[in-house]
């Protein structure tokens, strides 16, 4: 049976997401955030009514129209799906990383994948850090809500991190955004796209082309790093591009699995 999660379904439904928590770190996020009762958010669980009660194996959270998925192979995948088909909120971006099965997308009517990535899921063990400090002339530091504009700017032409103005809103009002700056003027970015009491997921990490090669990502990163792991944080993230991959290894990152984003298209 499926049903819309409540406030009284919070302990079970962390303690199953808990059993992936690199890969549900948006849901875990989003309940410690926004909880069960936001328009914005929902939460519905696949439900097996037993003699001690209801047994959570599937869960999907909305999120806008953003769409996340975590589940047992059991799980009622195809009701799961039928949910996001018909949702009037939309669908535009699928977390397709189901844990039970392969993927969601079998099993949904409506949607079609436009675009599928593919990336490289990475943890930060506090004993592999090895932090980097900021190069001559480079300073680096924590933005707040008096950034918003630069940053507004600084992301509205970055390639593939391009972001809305609720986009960097987000970040500024409920997790961080770290910056690099050379005279004033913005050269690197790294953000927290979700945070739990233990966990991060970093992103947004975007150097223009004019000011790479000069280490100035891997500055950034390294104060957001740091910064998390003395609030108890492990920082967590997803790469596609080699040069990417290249700066979170000398940062001390480690490979623990794929992660797996789609963006879907209606027919």
């Amino acid at each position: 049976m499926i049903r819309l999660l409540t406030a009284q379904d919070r302990a079970q439904t962390v303690d199953f997401l808990s059993g992936a928590p690199h890969f549900n770190l948006y849901m875990l996020g989003n309940i410690e955030k926004l909880g069960f009762d936001q328009a914005i958010c929902e939460f519905w669980g696949d439900m097996v009514p037993t003699a001690q009660g209801e047994i959570l194996r599937g869960v999907l959270n909305r999120y806008m129209n953003g769409w996340t998925v975590y589940g047992r192979t059991a799980t009622d995948w195809a009701g799961l799906g039928y949910i996001l088909d018909q949702h009037p909120a939309g669908a535009q971006r699928l977390q397709d990383n189901p844990g039970g099965i392969d993927s969601l997308l079998p099993y949904l009517q409506r949607y079609r994948a436009a675009k599928t990535e593919i990336e490289e899921v990475m943890d930060l063990q506090p004993a592999n850090f090895q932090p980097v400090a900021a190069p001559t002339g480079v300073s680096v530091r924590r933005a707040t809500l008096a950034d918003r504009a630069a940053l507004i700017a600084f992301y509205a032409d970055a390639e593939q991190m391009r972001r809305s103005a609720a986009g960097i809103e987000r970040p500024l009002h409920d997790t961080r955004v770290w910056v690099a700056e050379v005279e004033g003027a913005l050269v690197a970015t790294a953000l927290t796209n979700a945070e739990t009491s233990n966990l991060a997921m970093i992103g947004g990490v975007y150097t223009p082309p004019a000011q790479r090669g000069r280490g100035f990502s891997q500055a950034v990163c390294s104060a957001l790093c740091a910064d998390l792991m003395a609030d108890q944080k492990q920082p967590v993230l997803y790469w596609i591009t080699p040069a990417a991959g290249s700066i979170y290894r000398k940062l001390g990152f480690r490979a623990t699995g794929q992660w797996r984003s789609v963006w879907l298209h209606s027919d």
